[in-house]
């Protein structure tokens, strides 16, 4: 098979295995229901958030491509109900910021331990010399991708 090939296969493997154990641990993690009945847009946002600590809409719509009524619209939907918190700046209280509330924490850090779950179920199949490997090219990968 192809080196293209092997690499296509893997990441459809790697994904769909991710997303299993994903979802066994949203299933057995008390109060995870509500990831259940977010979208795959909403936990973007989610992220995003807490990544940028305290964003605003604009740069909300500037990092994700979209309108910011788009925003508006998806971050006012997690506002209703309960994940984040909108609160104006001090110094110009027409910049409105956005933070995620005690509960969207608590959601992405549900969200978390269910990704180290599946990097232990990685590390559980290499050796120590098979671990650092991954890890170096995973990071070669990574970093290249995010400098694009």
């Amino acid at each position: 098979m192809a080196t293209k090939e092997v690499i296509v296969k893997a990441i459809n493997v790697l994904s769909d295995s991710m997303r299993e154990c994903m979802r066994k641990h949203k299933e057995q993690t008390p109060n995870s229901q509500e990831l259940f009945n977010l979208s795959i847009t909403q936990l973007h946002y989610l992220h995003a958030i807490r990544e940028r600590t305290n964003p605003t809409i604009s740069e909300l719509a500037e990092m994700f491509g979209v309108q910011r009524s788009t925003v508006t619209v998806a971050v006012n939907k997690l506002l209703q109900r309960g994940f984040v918190e909108k609160f104006s700046s001090q110094s110009d209280l027409r910049v409105v910021y956005v933070r995620l509330s005690e509960k969207g924490k608590y959601l992405i850090e549900i969200e978390d331990m269910g990704y180290y779950q599946f990097a232990d179920l990685i590390m559980e199949t290499l050796d120590e010399t098979e671990r650092k490997t991954f890890t170096f090219l995973l990071n070669k990968v990574t970093n290249t991708i995010t400098r694009k």
